[in-house]
């Protein structure tokens, strides 16, 4: 983003939303902050025309067309419990078929290059303990081959069985900093499960959560219920003459 740019998107900003970035780049800036990407941050990425990141959805609509044969024309339904069709598709065609969703790409780590900063790369348990910060530290696998990907309903299931460091390392961070989430949706399942245990264990007295977004239509109960779970929301579309989701997450990226 060209400097004018920004400071005509720097002008627009309201006070409240204001605010809130300050908080996020003075913790940044401090080393008290952490950031958790999720499958919408790659899907805005810029790619070429042989490439198509998909969503949660887009990926349910995959799992129910390899099921049925045909895509679903009942959204009430085909979204109803995406991991019930990745355990479907398990149970009937077995696990030979490779998963690729976002939340696996190597889009951060391509980054990183380009950007000349380096982030050691986490893509097991058995590392984890040993590598320096900063990290990458890839949850669910890795494209093509860090495997398993976590996807079904078993595996997130046993995932805090099967990999206690992962979910004690982060917890610690949501304990230690202030976590930025981005291209998280509200209903992801490790993240309602992560931010459970903050509210159990920590309270009132738990590190600030933001849920940096971008929506035109976001109600103002959906804001009312994050907060409830102890998630600031960031709609960056609030702030006036941003266009679209990459502008804003760019303007952000640079504020912070």
């Amino acid at each position: 983003m060209k400097q004018n740019r920004y400071n005509e998107l720097y002008k627009e900003l309201n006070p409240s939303l204001k605010m809130k970035l300050n908080a996020i780049r003075m913790n940044l800036h401090e080393g008290k902050a952490s950031c958790l990407v999720g499958a919408g941050f790659s899907k805005n990425a810029e790619m070429d025309d042989a490439t198509h990141m998909k969503d949660w959805f887009e990926l349910a609509d995959d799992f129910y067309e390899t099921l049925y044969g045909e895509k679903p024309d009942d959204k009430n339904v085909r979204y109803k419990n995406v991991l019930r069709l990745a355990s479907q598709v398990e149970a009937s065609k077995g696990r030979g078929s490779d998963v690729f969703t976002t939340n696996y790409d190597t889009l951060l780590e391509k980054a990183f290059i380009e950007a000349d900063r380096y982030y050691y790369k986490v893509t097991n348990k058995e590392t984890l303990l040993y590598t320096p910060h900063p990290r990458l530290i890839k949850l669910h696998g890795s494209f093509p081959d860090i495997r398993p990907f976590i996807i079904t309903e078993e595996d997130y299931r046993t995932y805090p069985q099967r990999f206690p460091e992962f979910v004690n390392t982060v917890r610690q961070s949501l304990i230690e900093n202030v976590l930025c989430l981005i291209g998280f949706s509200g209903d992801d399942p490790n993240f309602l499960s992560w931010i459970g245990w903050l509210r159990d264990v920590m309270g009132e007295q738990a590190s600030p959560v933001y849920q940096i977004t971008y929506n035109n239509q976001m109600h103002d109960s959906n804001i009312h219920l994050s907060h409830d779970l102890g998630i600031d929301v960031i709609n960056l579309a609030d702030i006036k003459k941003v266009s679209g989701f990459s502008e804003a997450l760019d303007f952000f990226l640079m504020y912070i």
